[in-house]
């Protein structure tokens, strides 16, 4: 039996816009916290009248409102900001500090994964959809207010007819919106191309690296073609030219995304690293992990289980990854310099800064 639980259209204020490289919509990992964080308080708040785990989420986006300005014309947005320290003492005759930071104003839809079935009547069902909006309403998603939940359904199906209406009730739930794939299959089949290339093109020094794979899926590029005349046979500075916009490597509505995180030390023991969270804590230090994610209209969604997106953790990478690419993990380890194990001692690290 599958069984999901949908949140439709939430409403969020100022969430954080800024996920590693990127900005425009908050990282996956953010859900994936969000749903991390709702089953323990549901766990610790209902102990033992739930048998269950929310284990993943699929994220679908329907409004998107980033708090940016242009200066002028054709130049780089920037961020918003708002004094938002304390005023201490010492700030009385200056003003207080700005920390940059990226806002926006979203609403999107989470479809809950749940790990086995729950058996519960159609009183408890409503029951439990009206504990967990209770919940909602005092947590945060990617830092940001919610502020309105249109709808909380606990959907399950067993049969193969049962998955067809569960489909068809969580498109009503989620529509319009465009869902988030995980698309790094398309990253590493990109990055062989360029290395096949590489390998026939003998006259390229470079070697290209997986980042040169990356930003052909980030970058807007433009390609100058020389209008060679008849007199000339290799164009020089002096030769007009036609720019032509350069597609990206795959179709798609494709974007950049941070999937997750890569481990650049090795693992501390509880209260040996200050500042931390807690001192009943292990630590580590680890740096983000960027693919390539494509939105995709919600209503070309034919199972449920493709969208969810999953915790992996594999040695010292930790990545968000979805059912139809288990492999994700394989394009950051194919090279060998990947392969070995890059950590950095504590104080080594301290001395770099």
């Amino acid at each position: 039996m599958s069984q999901y639980l949908v949140l439709s259209h939430i409403q969020i204020q100022n969430a954080n816009s800024i996920a590693g490289l990127t900005w425009g919509f908050p990282a996956i990992t953010q859900f994936l916290g969000f749903t991390h964080a709702l089953n323990r308080k549901i766990s610790k708040q209902y102990d033992g009248e739930y048998d269950f785990e929310l284990t993943g989420c699929g994220v679908i986006s329907h409004t998107v409102q980033n708090k940016v300005y242009q200066p002028k014309q054709f130049s780089d947005f920037e961020f918003i900001q708002s004094k938002t320290p304390p005023v201490l003492a010492k700030h009385k005759n200056a003003s207080p500090p700005i920390i940059e930071e990226g806002k926006m104003n979203l609403t999107v839809s989470l479809i809950i994964e749940i790990d086995k079935s729950a058996m519960l009547t159609i009183e408890k069902i409503k029951e439990f959809e009206q504990k967990v909006e209770a919940l909602c309403y005092r947590m945060r998603i990617a830092g940001g207010t919610i502020l309105n939940i249109n709808k909380i359904k606990l959907l399950a199906a067993s049969t193969e007819k049962q998955h067809a209406d569960m489909v068809r009730k969580i498109k009503n739930l989620t529509m319009a919106g465009f869902v988030l794939l995980d698309r790094s299959e398309y990253l590493q089949q990109h990055y062989k191309t360029l290395v096949s290339r590489h390998k026939v093109n003998t006259n390229v020094n470079n070697e290209p690296q997986l980042l040169d794979a990356w930003l052909d899926f980030s970058a807007l590029k433009y390609q100058a073609i020389p209008k060679v005349t008849k007199d000339q046979v290799v164009p020089d500075e002096n030769t007009d030219a036609d720019w032509k916009y350069v597609a990206k490597p795959n179709s798609g509505y494709l974007v950049p995304i941070m999937t997750g995180y890569k481990a650049i030390s090795e693992l501390y023991e509880p209260k040996q690293v200050k500042n931390t969270r807690d001192d009943l804590t292990h630590s580590r230090f680890v740096e983000v992990v960027h693919s390539v994610g494509e939105w995709k209209s919600m209503h070309n969604t034919q199972k449920v289980a493709d969208i969810i997106w999953r915790y992996r953790h594999d040695g010292q990478w930790y990545l968000c990854e979805q059912n139809n690419n288990p492999e994700s993990v394989d394009l950051y380890t194919n090279e060998s310099e990947l392969e070995q194990a890059q950590t950095l001692n504590l104080n080594e690290a301290l001395n770099l800064f």
